[in-house]
């Protein structure tokens, strides 16, 4: 599917200077999907670094450190957002030339000029901790400045966030959710009549986020197709995603379970996409552009009913959404997802039986149903080609968005 570009307009193309978390710091992966699709007449502008998260990335590995420490973690989110702030103004790099609009990822902008901001939840702004108090009125203060022209977040609960941890009243009406997108892929999907093959994709990045395997649920997916395994023959299990080496040698022991926790290639890493039948995510915490990758490889999706991903998976027609476990603190009394926390790692230590029916009823179906897995694959691409995730419809919204941030 074609995607529009800029080559043939004769009009000026205005930059865009995409600003990550810190200056020198790599930008997420997500946002290759921004800048090599951008909406027509704007162009961004980046450091060159738009790779996943360097697992030397220091507040991750700090906050790893901090969470086996217990009550030191949670000390630090007082004052974190004061740390995160002072080391980006002193690592603040002078902007390129020419340029029409800061794009920044997640963080309050101090330049004087039009700047846009995205964010997964209002803890994105104070470098993704749970303590407002010390920088509330900042955050307020800044996002209600003339300067700053939107506040995009990637989801409506992520929008209720701002809306119960600040006090919007002085910028209400910059707020619009602009969901992710990822590209359609030009491909013809191929079945294998000899196998179904399940596909878990978690972090190739040990250091991402501490314990990413179980917040994904990869334990949860273990367990599950320890019961399949047993109902049905021909079955794969295919894990793209860094395993604990104690989980690790119990894949060992089934022959149809493949681990891949080394880095790929992207057009081997596709072809994983590509021959997958059902893509399985009980995840515990925040969506992220995973679920839209398997879409685009006409996938369906089975995931916890938690977050945003009601807002992304249609129940029962681009996938299955499954009962969230009870007894974990999701959130904070305040909407904000706890992922990463004492308490959830805690919690998620023990794997809810009820999660893992649901995950093997659900994906039994869909085994057993194989016109019920074609449509909801061709319906889960549809949503990225044409639909809500699509890129065309991001575009639309941002150009509308860019034009009335760079109006003389």
């Amino acid at each position: 599917m074609k995607i529009g570009n800029n080559s043939n307009k004769q009009c000026a193309v205005k930059r865009i200077y995409l600003e990550g978390r810190v200056s020198g710091w790599n930008l997420h992966s997500l946002y290759n999907e921004l800048t090599r699709y951008p909406p027509e007449g704007y162009e961004f502008i980046t450091d060159g670094q738009t790779e996943a998260l360097s697992h030397a990335d220091p507040y991750h590995l700090i906050d790893k450190k901090l969470i086996k420490l217990g009550f030191l973690k949670d000390i630090s989110d007082y004052f974190r957002p004061w740390f995160y702030y002072s080391y980006y103004l002193a690592k603040k790099k002078p902007l390129p030339k020419k340029i029409d609009l800061i794009f920044s990822c997640g963080h309050i902008v101090f330049r004087k000029m039009p700047w846009v901001v995205d964010l997964e939840h209002v803890g994105s702004l104070v470098a993704y901790g749970f303590h407002f108090g010390l920088f509330k009125n900042v955050l307020e203060k800044m996002l209600s400045s003339r300067y700053c022209k939107r506040i995009m977040p990637w989801s409506e609960v992520g929008k209720e966030t701002l809306l119960a941890n600040l006090n919007c009243k002085g910028f209400d009406e910059k707020i619009e959710v602009v969901p992710l997108a990822v590209h359609p892929k030009d491909f013809v999907k191929k079945y294998s009549k000899d196998k179904i093959k399940l596909l878990f994709v978690g972090t190739g990045n040990p250091f991402n986020i501490p314990d990413s395997f179980e917040l994904k649920g990869g334990k949860v997916v273990l367990k599950a197709f320890k019961h399949l395994n047993e109902k049905y023959d021909s079955l794969e299990l295919v894990i793209k995603s860094y395993v604990p080496p104690e989980i690790k040698k119990e894949c060992d022991l089934f022959p149809n379970i493949r681990v891949i926790d080394r880095t790929l290639p992207w057009s081997l890493l596709e072809q994983e996409f590509k021959t997958a039948d059902i893509f399985l995510h009980p995840g515990y915490f925040t969506p992220g552009m995973v679920i839209l990758d398997a879409m685009s490889y006409e996938l369906p999706v089975i995931t916890t009913n938690l977050w945003g991903n009601p807002e992304i998976i249609d129940d029962s027609k681009t996938g299955f959404l499954i009962s969230e476990p009870a007894g974990i603190p999701y959130y904070s009394e305040n909407l904000l997802p706890k992922e990463g926390t004492r308490d959830v790692l805690k919690a998620i230590k023990i794997v809810d039986p009820k999660l893992v029916r649901e995950l093997v009823e659900k994906t039994s179906i869909l085994i057993e149903d194989e016109k019920l897995r074609r449509k909801m694959g061709h319906n889960a691409r549809k949503e990225i080609q044409t639909g809500k995730f699509s890129i065309r419809t991001r575009n639309q919204k941002l150009k509308r968005i860019f034009d009335e941030a760079t109006e003389d």
